[in-house]
């Protein structure tokens, strides 16, 4: 099934451009609409989930010269981003004041142990809820589209 650019643009119910501030806008207005930036050879699409309210995905259509979709590729928003690394700073602070040249090699050890631990478990299970609404989102936007083709037909 070929889907093309006015398919996809039948979606979007919102046009904003992808920036950090309407991602922001977005997250705290707790806007669920289908957002999206049509462009030239590429349409950008995202949708705020209620199970994810910050971490969610924007998929990347890329259309060829027949505006018909050859690939679709996700990625992760930018005020997701931004919080992702505001969250490494935030736990790294707690850390740095350490003085490690006073404590015990096994306190080192257990220190950098419960740090590891807190940073895998956030980066495990953000992941995990990422991958989770991307699956969801997409298998919600190919229903879309296959409704709407089946309709025109």
């Amino acid at each position: 099934m070929v889907f093309v650019k006015s398919d996809i643009e039948k979606l979007i119910e919102v046009k904003k451009k992808d920036s950090i501030i309407n991602h922001f806008f977005t997250i705290m207005k707790r806007d669920y609409k289908s957002n999206g930036e049509v462009g030239l050879h590429e349409i950008k699409f995202w949708k705020l989930n209620v199970w994810n309210a910050i971490f969610y995905p924007i998929f990347i259509f890329k259309l060829n010269s027949k505006n018909e979709v050859i690939t679709i590729n996700s990625k992760l928003n930018s005020f997701g981003k931004l919080i992702y690394f505001l969250f490494f700073v935030f736990l790294t602070s707690f850390f740095k004041d350490i003085d490690f040249a006073t404590i015990k090699v096994s306190s080192i050890f257990i220190i950098t142990l419960i740090y590891l631990v807190f940073i895998s478990l956030f980066i495990l299970l953000s992941f995990k809820i990422y991958s989770f609404v991307k699956k969801n989102q997409l298998q919600s936007i190919f229903k879309r589209l296959a409704k709407k083709t089946h309709q025109e037909e």
